[in-house]
């Protein structure tokens, strides 16, 4: 049985919304398995917080739209076994790059301790 496309976005929308929230709460400590992995997160605790915490403020708006698209895309998203199925999947994924730049510029604010 194949899952229809929104109930993936609402998914992956509400996972989202859900690993964000202990970013933002900088309850998360300095590992390499969960959290905003990137060179200048790394560099001291005060950036790995601040990194994860703006990350997971930006994730959480990220996830929140995927989850208003797929609510708002049910009507006319494509059957799961339509040839159109994967580009109405993977369309509303590619603004997680955006929120992934940035993240970037903001870590570039940092310091290099």
């Amino acid at each position: 049985m194949l899952i229809p496309i929104p109930y993936v976005h609402a998914g992956m929308g509400l996972l989202t919304v859900f690993l964000s929230f202990p970013l933002m709460m900088k309850k998360v400590p300095m590992n390499r398995a969960y959290g905003i992995r990137i060179k200048k997160a790394f560099v001291s605790d005060r950036n790995w917080y601040e990194v994860n915490a703006y990350g997971g403020r930006l994730l959480l708006i990220f996830g929140i739209f995927l989850v208003g698209f797929s609510y708002f895309s049910y009507d006319f998203a494509p059957p799961p076994a339509s040839p159109w199925a994967p580009v109405f999947l993977v369309i509303p994924l590619i603004l997680i790059f955006p929120v992934v730049v940035l993240i970037n510029l903001y870590a570039r604010k940092l310091p290099d301790l």
